[in-house]
């Protein structure tokens, strides 16, 4: 089975990617220079900055920026890790009229999103951005919300409103030569953000299903276990915080936040409905081959998706986390056909290996 070959190369390469993360540390760090503009992968929100998602929908909101709350904290990640009373580093923004336009000089984080949701914005709009996935327009925005929106005309008039390294070092060191000063903003700032926003990312995977997280171990497959239980799914792990994407096209039959995303733990009954123990989850409803298949992701952190929204294969719906009867951070993997049928329960339960080919 693949997932085995994974796992016996997980013990090989680990010393390996312990040299490497050494490398990158000296190097500059996964935030250090880049030679390219290109995203191979996209990195998790730290908890911080997670904690700040149900404030920043609401004023995102206020601002016509529904669609951009996961740029909005790819930003925030970027500007102060969730940290501090300024976490959008808003305090030179047009948009503060309250305090000092110094570094840092907002003291009230509520105000400083609201700022930098405004700024945010004003970048998007000047870039031309036509929605959250028009990737390379965004890049533009981004870089005008470190640089200044005089960047967007800027980079308009001389390389077609296209981003680029090589452009954004350009006008850095046009603007350190104009003010006498030594360095100005950070040219890989579009990069870096996007190193973080969600959209960036389009995954692929063998067969018409995707694995709902990348790199992921099986720490637990679909049948017997020990002392006479059966499984009714297959575990999956990478780790707590590591983004849960849809496998395919789906409609959000069920979804549910009602427990502590890491507040796990055996026994547990959270939540106290049909999912009994499921913690934090999501029942996809998937028409495949001319069957409607119920697949449950349970014991989730972040929920990023509501119940009856459609998603697409490979679009990010959540988080892993440890919540609900869960002794550890997992993803549980439950499939029931033409029935939701009941977490745990054998009403048409089917092996999830059936469809996901990576783990067969």
């Amino acid at each position: 089975m693949k997932w085995l070959r994974r796992l016996a190369m997980s013990y090989f390469l680990f010393p390996l990617l312990i040299v490497l993360s050494i490398l990158l540390m000296v190097g500059g760090g996964v935030n250090g220079a880049q030679s390219n503009d290109t995203i191979d992968q996209v990195s998790t929100l730290n908890v911080q900055v997670e904690n700040y998602r149900a404030t920043v929908k609401e004023i995102a909101a206020e601002y016509g920026m529904e669609e951009y709350v996961d740029l909005i904290l790819a930003v925030m990640q970027i500007e102060s890790g969730g940290n501090g009373n300024d976490p959008m580093q808003a305090s030179e923004s047009k948009f503060n009229t309250r305090y000092p336009h110094t570094p840092g000089a907002i003291l009230d984080p509520l105000y400083s999103i609201e700022c930098g949701v405004q700024e945010l914005k004003e970048c998007l709009d000047l870039a031309g951005v036509e929605g959250p996935q028009d990737l390379e327009a965004i890049k533009v925005a981004l870089q005008g919300y470190n640089f200044g929106t005089d960047y967007i005309s800027w980079i308009e008039e001389n390389n077609d409103g296209v981003w680029s390294l090589e452009t954004s070092d350009a006008y850095a060191e046009m603007m350190c030569e104009r003010l006498g000063w030594t360095s100005y903003g950070d040219p890989h700032y579009a990069t870096k953000v996007m190193g973080y926003y969600t959209h960036a990312l389009i995954v692929v995977g063998e067969g018409d299903f995707i694995l709902p997280i990348r790199d992921a171990l099986v720490t637990s497959g679909y049948g017997g276990r020990e002392l006479d239980t059966f499984h009714y799914g297959v575990d999956l792990s990478a780790g707590y915080g590591a983004t849960i994407y849809a496998p395919i096209d789906a409609k959000v039959h069920t979804a549910s936040t009602e427990c502590e995303p890491n507040g796990g733990y055996y026994g547990s009954y959270c939540p106290y409905d049909q999912a009994s123990g499921a913690g934090n989850y999501i029942q996809l409803e998937i028409s495949y081959e001319g069957h409607t298949y119920y697949m449950t992701l349970a014991h989730m952190g972040n929920v990023f998706v509501s119940e009856g929204q459609v998603v697409k294969q490979g679009q990010a719906i959540g988080t892993q986390g440890n919540s609900g009867n869960s002794t550890g951070s997992h993803l549980h993997i439950e499939v029931h056909e033409d029935t939701a049928g009941s977490l745990g329960s054998a009403d048409r339960i089917i092996d999830p290996t059936k469809l996901f080919e990576e783990l067969r």
